[in-house]
């Protein structure tokens, strides 16, 4: 890059980098620990529950004031599905003005990165763009849904959330499990079948049994205990417990697991106050004969059902000493009590599964990865106290969901339809709320967010901000692969999440830059959704970046650089295949005045600039 042109881009940053800027907060999760004192971790400040939309607010209105041309003001926004009913009718209701609906460019890419996390290729783009048939955008979304990309982009999703990780159950355990959930989702299993084989596992030898694959959500919460040779049943049993709860019905059980709720959840959580430790004992209790086993540096574990009940006298290696009298397997949400002469866990799976609060919960979780903010946010922190509109909470407390209505009719509607995901995201993406704009013409007011009246801006994700750069240069890591079983070679890896586990691919450069982007790590912690100046720096100086944008190994600026394209041709190809959008009448002119002076070197630095554009770092 040139002395002058290196100047110019210094001067284009700030409107083109906001990663930095942009920075989130990410609250840390609070591990009671002996002989600590509770009222310090349970104070205001530690413990509060804040609804994120203040910061989503300031997050959209920061980038999409900055986005060239977004937005269709002249198309007719229609309610077209019950999603749409309730919020329009919501916004009507207390004179909410609404965002016009998105454009076909931003639309295109937006909808590609919610379903399958890879941007459009041009080709794509603008053949969709030029399509002039209405139902278009559904032809679209029903194209997304059944493709591969889509089965790997939420199968690694999902791998993050149940945390699938070979250091927790071995390298055999991690490819199976893996497996199974994309060949789960690829047919489009009933999502409350797919939980019920998730609780119900059972594994005599989990090595080279690829049907136990399933048991591995159930391993992966194990509790050593004081030696790598003895186990903490009960402490396996509340982890199991506790993980359930918070992924499947969004409710928060920690704090219930080590003390009673009264004199400490007040300022936290109504319903949990005035829940005791045996309420979550006798919850546990439905995994009580449960004995999940691990065998020390084989990669190997076994669950079983032969154990004698869950032990509330028991010791604990994470949590205060268990002193109580014995419980009765019983569901907390319905004090509904197992029958003791019937095997545990399916009745626990059945209860879990069959409560209204299963669809609610998982609903408002892939609500939340579509449009940014749940309608109960944190995902799971439903507080159960304060669920219904018609016998609201005491004051000062509020009804917690923005629209319960909607929440409740949402989740009712996932039931009905068989608990199908892909029909769930089909109402979601197909729904007028969710094509609007991120651009809002008008004074934009915080009291505007829980009624998602323009679309809110994300930070692509770590793997996203991967496939992308890999996609728009042209360039993929071609990353070696071996079977995680057997060791034999695999076809190489294009995108990061054909992976079955982030550790998977050994390359230091795209680790590097993933760790940057809050790639999550499975054994430990979950993704890291805020900004950094390490983010604006990884993308400016990496050779992660820096290698794709040259004019070399076929890339995209190579092939560009060596056709018979003019410059403005080039031009707009590379803005079509990094930004997904034509570029302005400005930034042609820039740009081709660079490929004017040198072809070679402003494509390179064309393709650099693209590439730190605010607008390719987000999904908006």
């Amino acid at each position: 890059m040139s002395k002058v042109q290196f100047q110019a881009f210094r001067r284009r940053l700030p409107g083109a980098l906001l990663v930095a800027a942009m920075t989130g907060l990410a609250a840390g999760a609070l591990q009671a620990q002996p002989g600590k004192t509770f009222k310090k971790e349970h104070t205001p400040e530690k413990l509060r529950v804040v609804r994120p939309d203040k910061r989503v607010s300031d997050l959209t209105q920061g980038v999409a004031s900055r986005l060239p041309g977004a937005g269709s003001p002249r198309a007719k926004v229609a309610v077209r599905n019950l999603i749409d009913h309730h919020l329009f009718s919501a916004m009507a209701k207390s004179g909410v003005p609404h965002a016009p609906l998105s454009n076909d460019y931003e639309f295109c890419r937006r909808v590609h990165l919610d379903l399958t996390g890879r941007i459009p290729t041009p080709e794509r783009l603008q053949a969709f763009v030029t399509d002039a048939a209405p139902d278009k955008r559904d032809r679209l979304i029903d194209e997304l849904l059944d493709s591969p990309a889509w089965v790997d982009h939420w199968s690694y999703w999902y791998g993050d959330l149940v945390r699938n990780c070979a250091n927790r159950i071995g390298n055999p355990t991690t490819k199976h499990l893996d497996g199974w959930i994309r060949q789960s989702l690829q047919a489009d299993k009933p999502y409350d079948q797919f939980v019920t084989e998730l609780l119900t596992a059972s594994a005599p030898n989990s090595v080279w049994m690829p049907d136990a694959a399933r048991a591995g959500f159930l391993a992966r919460w194990h509790v050593a205990g004081d030696t790598m040779y003895s186990d903490r049943y009960e402490d396996t049993a509340d982890e199991i417990v506790v993980q359930s709860a918070r992924i499947f019905l969004g409710v928060n059980y920690q704090c219930i697991s080590c003390h009673g709720g009264k004199g400490f959840l007040e300022k936290v959580n109504v319903d949990l106050v005035s829940k005791k430790r045996a309420d979550f004992w006798a919850m546990s209790a439905f995994f009580g004969k449960t004995r999940v086993r691990i065998v020390p540096f084989q990669d190997r574990f076994t669950i079983s059902e032969d154990g004698t009940g869950y032990d509330t006298n028991s010791a604990s290696s994470v949590r205060m000493p268990r002193r109580g009298d014995p419980v009765h397997p019983t569901f907390i949400l319905t004090g509904q009590k197992a029958d003791a002469a019937k095997p545990l866990r399916p009745q626990f799976a059945r209860m879990l599964t069959r409560h209204p609060q299963f669809a609610r919960a998982t609903v408002n979780l892939v609500w939340k990865e579509f449009f940014g903010l749940g309608i109960v946010d944190p995902v799971d922190s439903f507080d159960m106290a304060r669920q219904s509109p018609t016998s609201p909470p005491p004051a000062p407390w509020t009804v917690q969901p923005t629209n319960p209505h909607l929440l409740n009719a949402l989740g009712a509607d996932f039931a009905r339809g068989g608990y199908s995901l892909k029909r769930l995201m089909r109402a979601i993406a197909r729904s007028s709320a969710y094509q609007l704009s991120s651009r809002f013409d008008g004074e934009w007011k915080d009291r505007y967010t829980p009624f998602f009246a323009r679309h809110y801006v994300r930070r692509l994700t770590a793997e996203q901000a991967h496939d992308a750069i890999s996609q728009a240069t042209n360039v993929y890591g071609n990353y070696k692969q071996r079977d995680m079983v057997y060791g034999t070679e695999l076809p190489p890896l294009r995108f990061w999440t054909e992976a079955p586990t982030p550790e998977e691919i050994n390359d230091g450069e795209a680790k590097a830059f993933l760790r940057t982007f809050g790639q999550a790590n499975r054994e430990q912690f979950d993704r890291q959704p805020g900004g950094s100046i390490l983010q604006a720096m990884m993308l400016m100086n990496s050779p992660f970046v820096n290698k794709r944008v040259r004019a070399q190994g076929g890339s995209r600026v190579e092939q560009s650089v060596q056709s018979a394209m003019t410059n403005a041709e080039i031009v707009d190809h590379l803005y079509l295949a990094t930004l997904s959008r034509p570029p302005t009448p400005a930034e042609r002119d820039v740009a081709v005045s660079w490929l004017a002076a040198d072809r070679r070197e402003g494509a390179e630095d064309l393709h650099w600039t693209l590439l730190n554009k605010l607008d390719f770092v987000f999904n908006y």
